[in-house]
């Protein structure tokens, strides 16, 4: 059953919300006797009453994904607390907000094809756990630790490098340096070299240190702060990183017409007004939009900037970039390579979607200027003082790991677009019954987000309390509340839905 059945569900049909201090009298100990109707209501009434109590505060909030989340988990413990069926809170409550894959929670097995492997083909499962109904052997898991042993001894004698004294510049040991930049430039036919890729702890740590870096760069060469231009709506958090390195933030707000993307007339007349605007955040595959920078409008963009001729760093996000269309991914890359495009350009890639490896945080920069690469050394010594010897390892192992078996990429990238067509489809049949939506994501088949444009007089809230799904508000990305968020990773396409 899909998550639009709460439309199906309830003495209302799910036409009429409960509203007031409306509460069932339903307790832990006497809920097997109360009808499904009325669990079922007992559940809707709690979202009333939990979005009532947020109003005020989601008007205000600095970060309202965790307002969201806060919501769900209420109404959540609420609804278990009182002895609600999990059946019924899968039906009423579904959380969009979370956008990654636990790879511990897949279920899908279509078209002949068991994706709740994947956990196992990346080495996270560990022996003697229940994947898929059955009692996993953790072999992946078992040759990553083997592989580790032999990773450290060839660093003792090939490189002359110990992983459990000081690294002098904090950006990596050699070995795995070398595999991510040769995997960068054989998937993407990009010049990258290991002396010009740091790693990092996580994408995030990699923006931060890149933004801090050359921004007091370039504040000591030319005098005044640099701007950062951020174009809306786009991943926020980036903005907390600016404003505390001391940097302007300009945001540039970018039109649906343009599919939510920054154009080459737009940023020419952001260089024009602004003679320090020296850093741009560029998403090449975007969160919070799922829409991608074509060749075309990547080279326009650096069209601007050259014409413009002052120095200027292009901080390219490729987080989602690998979550799409392969050969569309391999083309809009090529774009980049252009000398006076690669000159320009740091290129901060992560593991945390394109393998569900989140929480495991493996971040890097690759670059081609030669001026950058002291600046930026600067920042991840005195930042990190060196990474953690086992994590450097597991991680070199991992790579290891991933060159040798591509379909893994392969595999996980086909679970995503079966997960984003449900969920397109599934909030069609949803606002068939609600008309809650104006526009229903049109993406460009990328990243684990759908982006929807909600009618007038809806919001984050309305959705929640109308369908049960928490999703994330366009304010949460620089950008209109009239738009949503919903996460597609995280939640299982659930059996008979395929």
């Amino acid at each position: 059953m899909s998550i639009s059945s709460h439309a199906k569900h309830g003495p209302n049909n799910g036409r009429s919300m409960p509203t007031g201090d409306f509460a069932l009298d339903i307790k832990p100990n006497d809920s097997a006797a109360s009808s499904e109707e009325e669990q079922i209501a007992f559940v809707r009434a709690l979202r009333v009453q939990t979005a009532e109590r947020y109003r005020e505060v989601f008007k205000t909030a600095t970060a309202p994904i965790r307002v969201m989340a806060r919501m769900m988990n209420e109404v959540t413990a609420e609804a278990r607390g009182a002895g609600i069926p999990a059946e019924i809170l899968r039906r009423e409550l579904s959380n969009r907000t979370i956008g990654d894959v636990n790879v511990r929670m897949i279920t899908e097995n279509i078209d002949g094809v068991d994706y709740s492997t994947i956990g196992e083909d990346l080495g996270l499962i560990l022996p003697g756990e229940e994947i898929g109904g059955r009692i996993s052997d953790g072999a992946v898991h078992l040759e990553l630790n083997r592989r580790e042993e032999d990773i450290e001894r060839r660093l003792l004698r090939d490189y002359n490098w110990d992983m459990r004294v000081y690294d002098v510049f904090g950006v990596g040991n050699p070995l795995l340096r070398e595999k991510l930049a040769s995997r960068f430039e054989r998937s993407w036919g990009l010049p990258v070299t290991p002396e010009k890729t740091y790693i990092s702890i996580g994408a995030l740590d990699a923006l931060y240190k890149c933004i801090l870096s050359l921004g007091y760069h370039f504040k000591q060469k030319y005098g005044r702060h640099s701007t950062f231009a951020f174009p809306a709506p786009g991943f926020a958090v980036v903005n907390w990183q600016v404003e505390v390195s001391g940097l302007k933030l300009l945001n540039i707000q970018t039109h649906a017409e343009n599919h939510f993307k920054l154009t080459y007339d737009m940023l020419k007349a952001a260089l024009a007004d602004d003679p320090e605007l020296r850093l741009l955040y560029l998403t090449v595959s975007n969160n919070p939009t799922a829409f991608s920078y074509s060749p075309d409008e990547i080279r326009d963009l650096y069209r601007a900037i050259i014409e413009d001729g002052r120095e200027f760093a292009v901080l390219a996000d490729l987080a989602y970039v690998g979550t799409g269309i392969p050969e569309a991914d391999k083309e809009r890359m090529q774009a980049f390579n252009v000398p006076d495009i690669l000159h320009r350009t740091l290129f901060i890639n992560s593991l945390s979607k394109v393998y569900t490896l989140t929480g495991d945080r493996c971040g890097w920069v690759s670059f081609t200027n030669d001026d950058w690469a002291e600046i930026l050394k600067s920042a991840w010594n005195n930042l990190t003082a060196g990474l953690p010897a086992e994590w450097q390892l597991r991680f070199t192992a991992m790579v290891e790991r991933f060159d040798e078996h591509p379909e893994i990429q392969a595999k996980i990238s086909a679970l995503y677009a079966l997960r984003r067509d449900h969920l397109r489809l599934d909030l069609a049949v949803i606002d068939r019954e609600h008309h809650i939506f104006d526009v229903i994501g049109l993406d460009d088949h990328v990243t684990i987000y759908n982006w929807s444009k909600l009618k007038a007089g809806e919001d984050a809230l309305s959705l929640f309390v109308k369908t049960g799904i928490a999703g994330v508000s366009g304010n949460a990305f620089g950008y209109s509340d009239e738009y949503i968020r919903l996460s597609v990773g995280f939640i299982p396409i659930p059996a008979g839905d395929e």
